[in-house]
């Protein structure tokens, strides 16, 4: 019930917030390892395991790709025909917490929903080879938020024309053709958290052979399990800007069905040798998005990184510190809703190599310097609706250039930092 440390060589994967001063405490999610960088002029490659640099996102910052199953009717003529299962892959980036009726988009959209092999199977029947399709319902909602979901396609449709039908192949309509989209702007409620999740999707197909031929269907498209992509918690001083994040990094392979993979960096508020730091712990992995009752979960192919700001090394130097290493020994993942209620995923250490401190360059460290981890299982409460895992207290021991030891310890983020909300099915 703890995290894994693999062997340094093996393979991993990366998968899904402010920074101070002491490299260290993983606040991993479910993850930690990171991808070392001397955070100067060097470009350092990532050893195997570590999660590559340039996808670390800013503190503060979620992104992430979902792969959820999904249930369309297909109806003709405007009568219902057949119930169709399908997935819809959507990508994205949040912020990792919100304040009191703060403004938030789910910016960088971008997806598709993918038709199933045998249907394109049947193509050849009635000489079908292309088809036009366009969304006009594209849902994603915020529960608790002002408004609770927002149709990002009322206005604007989504239109593809002329998509190739391969017979026996998937047949896949993206979100949008080119580009990405934002949803919102949503208003966050006074406290409590909200939830992200797909809503709808409404898809008009219109299926085209060569001599002119076309089949026009309609896809009313709703969630078939849990639908939840990410909760954010709510909390700290009102009136804070909107949050609206741009550039963020999303090279994120496709998921499984039913999975996430994704990357979180979360802000903590630490004390190191009694004066306080701020850092921020990145994590990512790939994490089922549903749990059955009377089953479990697990976080795999996990890897984080810690984010050691401008400030923070600036504050190192200041003391006349050039270097810094360390081990961290604590990095609690609290769950509620299951057991166990708490998990020190860094129960058997995890070093923080030796890193050269740069005036006014943030660093990101890897942790560990290869492998993978693994947390859980984790097993949902008896009558549990949902089980979430989220970010705990942090802990860890520092040794600067002259061997002087230091201890830092760090609270659990405030607003809390979830790492999954999975619903139990």
């Amino acid at each position: 019930m703890r995290w894994t440390q693999l062997s340094a060589g093996a393979p991993w994967t990366p998968g899904r917030r402010n920074g101070g001063a002491r490299p260290y405490r993983g606040r991993l999610r479910t993850l930690l390892v990171a991808a070392a960088m001397l955070c100067g002029m060097l470009a350092v490659v990532p050893p195997a395991g570590a999660l590559p640099l340039k996808d670390v996102p800013e503190v503060g910052v979620d992104t992430g790709r979902f792969k959820l199953p999904i249930g369309c009717t297909i109806s003709m003529a405007g009568l219902p025909f057949f119930y169709l299962p399908v997935d819809v892959d959507v990508q994205g980036v949040a912020p990792v917490q919100l304040g009191p009726g703060q403004e938030f988009w789910l910016t960088q959209g971008s997806g598709s929903i993918t038709f199933p092999s045998w249907l394109t199977a049947l193509a050849p029947l009635l000489g079908l080879s292309k088809a036009d399709a366009k969304i006009t319902d594209l849902s994603i909602g915020a529960s608790t938020s002002t408004p609770e979901s927002i149709n990002i396609a009322k206005d604007r449709p989504f239109e593809v024309k002329d998509i190739k039908i391969d017979a026996g192949k998937p047949l896949k309509v993206g979100l949008p053709l080119s580009g990405t989209f934002d949803v919102g702007p949503f208003k966050a409620a006074p406290s409590g958290a909200t939830t992200l999740k797909f809503d709808r999707a409404l898809a008009e197909v219109d299926l085209r052979s060569d001599a002119g031929f076309s089949l026009p269907i309609k896809a009313d498209c709703k969630p078939s399990a849990g639908n939840a992509l990410l909760k954010i918690a709510i909390g700290g001083p009102a009136g804070q800007p909107p949050a609206k994040i741009k550039d963020a990094p999303l090279n994120f392979a496709e998921p499984e069905t039913n999975q996430l993979i994704g990357i979180i960096n979360a802000p903590y508020a630490c004390t190191l040798g009694g004066e306080p730091m701020d850092i921020g712990v990145a994590v990512g992995g790939h994490i089922p998005l549903t749990v059955k009752r009377g089953g479990t979960f697990s976080f795999t192919e996990s890897s984080g990184a810690l984010t050691v700001p401008a400030a923070t090394v600036n504050k190192l130097i200041a003391k006349g510190h050039t270097k810094i290493a360390g081990r961290v020994t604590t990095l609690n993942l609290r769950v509620e809703g299951g057991t166990p209620a708490v998990q020190n995923v860094a129960a058997a250490g995890i070093d923080i190599p030796e890193t050269t401190l740069v005036r006014d360059r943030k660093i990101v460290v890897s942790l560990p310097a290869g492998g993978t981890l693994t947390a859980g299982p984790f097993t949902p409460d008896a009558g549990a609706k949902s089980v979430a895992v989220l970010l705990g207290e942090a802990a860890a021991s520092f040794t600067f250039d002259d061997g002087t030891p230091a201890t830092g310890t760090c609270a659990a983020p405030s607003p809390k930092v979830y790492l999954v909300e999975n619903p139990v099915t």
